[in-house]
């Protein structure tokens, strides 16, 4: 069984050969263990190949890179540690008003430009992963952290909360964007599609549950739709406690949700949705994996066969591994889920 048929049997709990593994890493890590982290990756299988492209900020090495850069949206960031991400400090929109945002033109005719002469790149890359057998996912779709980006933290909450006509210009403007990178990823032999919008703190959701159903439920609606009908993947990565939107992530057919069980109790989540969906990781990197030893990550990876591997599917074993993270404690992560 290749790593295709292993994660889409997960996927559907049909019964794979074993649990998928799938590995996240900071560039910092590269940084910090150099050839002795690359070798070890080179030991040990991964079911799983991730494609970025242009207007993906993990694309762009600015991103990763000490100082200041602007985004293709306009956005100024501040990055203050190498193979880190940084942060927006100077939104397109922070304090102005609707006018401005109706004059503003999303990056799309960009966007088309970058992607056409990247796809003979791209179609390198996903031949050469097709070639191994792997499960590919393209691209990451971010709508609430784009708008974030756009206007910053503070405004977009007031005007969500408002209902400020600005709140639907930015709308209108970022989904303009997403439709158009949706249909060329759809286009690409890719297997799913990546979302990633972090929605909860450590103890709720960010925004209330009834403002994300009338108004951010519809627009991903949208987009899962457009993949849904190209017979693709829905994989969704949100960090936080975001039990209000798993059921909803079920009934609009998301495939895999990537999020800290362990902030919500990985019982407690497995009680109401083990077995309706796919929980793409996660070992967590808030204390497990830093600061745990090996044998605290094997007893916490059987932990989450044990809750949420059921009906034959239902778990991939993927971690987030930065430079905080010791190298024998990757190596567990790579081997913990099948031994």
């Amino acid at each position: 069984m290749d790593s295709k048929e292993r994660v889409i049997r997960t996927l559907k709990f049909k019964n794979p050969d074993k649990i998928p593994v799938d590995l996240w890493t900071l560039p910092a890590t590269y940084l910090k263990y150099g050839k002795a982290f690359e070798d070890m990756l080179s030991r040990h299988e991964r079911d799983i190949v991730s494609f970025d492209g242009p207007f993906d900020l993990s694309h762009d090495q600015k991103t990763y890179q000490p100082g200041r850069f602007t985004d293709g949206w306009g956005s100024e960031w501040m990055v203050l540690q190498a193979g880190m991400v940084g942060e927006v400090k100077k939104a397109v929109f922070a304090g102005t008003g609707a006018e401005a945002l109706r004059a503003y033109a999303p990056p799309v005719e960009a966007f088309k430009v970058q992607w056409a002469e990247y796809m003979p790149r791209l179609d390198a890359k996903i031949k050469e992963a097709r070639g191994k057998g792997k499960f590919i996912i393209g691209g990451w779709i971010s709508l609430f952290e784009r708008m974030q980006f756009l206007r910053g933290p503070e405004n977009l909450y007031r005007d969500l909360g408002l209902q400020d006509e600005e709140i639907y210009i930015i709308k209108d403007i970022v989904m303009e964007f997403f439709r158009e990178y949706l249909k060329a990823w759809l286009n690409a032999d890719v297997d799913a599609i990546a979302f990633g919008d972090d929605w909860g703190s450590q103890r709720a959701l960010l925004i209330s549950p009834n403002i994300w159903r009338s108004f951010f439920k519809p627009l991903y609606k949208e987009l899962f739709d457009m993949i849904k009908d190209k017979g693709k993947y829905i994989f969704f990565h949100s960090d936080g406690y975001i039990m209000d939107l798993c059921p909803e992530f079920i009934e609009m057919g998301v495939s895999a949700v990537n999020s800290q069980l362990w902030c919500m109790g990985v019982e407690n989540v497995a009680e109401r949705f083990a077995g309706k969906i796919t929980f793409w990781g996660e070992i967590s990197r808030q204390d497990i994996l830093p600061h745990g030893t090996p044998e605290d990550i094997r007893k916490t990876a059987e932990k989450m066969k044990k809750y949420l591997f059921v009906n034959g599917g239902g778990l991939i074993g993927q971690s987030e591994v930065g430079k905080d993270v010791p190298l024998e404690n990757i190596e567990a992560v790579l081997t913990c889920w099948n031994e």
